[in-house]
């Protein structure tokens, strides 16, 4: 299936970091609020979201960000990402590409992903910085709906993070599989644990 492609621009404007261009298709959309924060801190927030609030079986994203050189992006959602249940071996997919410039910040911090029960999700964060471009991702993802009696009643959930330098060399290489088909089932891995997350601070 071929992905929906959003794509985001960030470049100086009269000295400020500005989304100088935004582009979504649905189920993607994005929101770029005038004012977040102290006025006198130059970055651009961005807020990722999905019509009806979550992804359903199938649904394939891909988003690309380009981050000017000297700009600071923070990309964030409104809500947990939510996956719906799958229908047969169907897999929802997102993909973001991102490109940082010298002396560029850019900051990913959803919220977390959370999967319902028998979903099937997967995700790859791919960042290309150059010597003194910094980075700061979290990516965490929870148990499920445990108020409805869901814990780790995913089928998949799979999340890859690269960070690739100059020439396309590898500098962190990192994914999280959890996947029911294993020998042992994903609930008693995961024993009384209802978040996993991972931070990295590059640069």
């Amino acid at each position: 299936m071929e992905m929906e492609k959003g794509k985001v621009v960030v470049e100086k404007v009269r000295g400020k970091s500005s989304v100088i261009r935004s582009f979504s298709k649905y189920p993607l959309k994005f929101i770029t609020p005038r004012k977040v924060g102290s006025s006198i801190t130059d970055a651009v927030w961005i807020y990722s979201l999905t019509y009806g609030g979550g992804i359903v079986s199938g649904d394939s994203i891909s988003v690309e960000f380009t981050i000017g050189d000297g700009c600071t992006a923070v990309l964030t959602t409104q809500s947990s990402t939510k996956v719906y249940k799958s229908l047969g071996s169907k897999c929802s997919e997102q993909v973001l590409e991102a490109r940082i410039g010298s002396g560029a910040l850019f900051v990913v911090i959803p919220d977390p992903v959370t999967c319902f029960s028998t979903a099937r999700y997967s995700q790859k964060q791919v960042f290309r910085v150059v010597s003194d471009s910094s980075l700061v991702i979290v990516d965490w993802f929870t148990s499920g709906r445990h108020e409805s009696g869901e814990k780790w009643d995913f089928e998949l959930y799979r999340s890859s993070n690269c960070i690739f330098a100059e020439g396309n060399q590898p500098v962190f290489l990192d994914t999280v599989l959890l996947e029911q088909s294993s020998p042992v089932d994903i609930a008693e891995r995961m024993h009384e644990y209802q978040v996993i997350a991972m931070v990295l601070i590059y640069g």
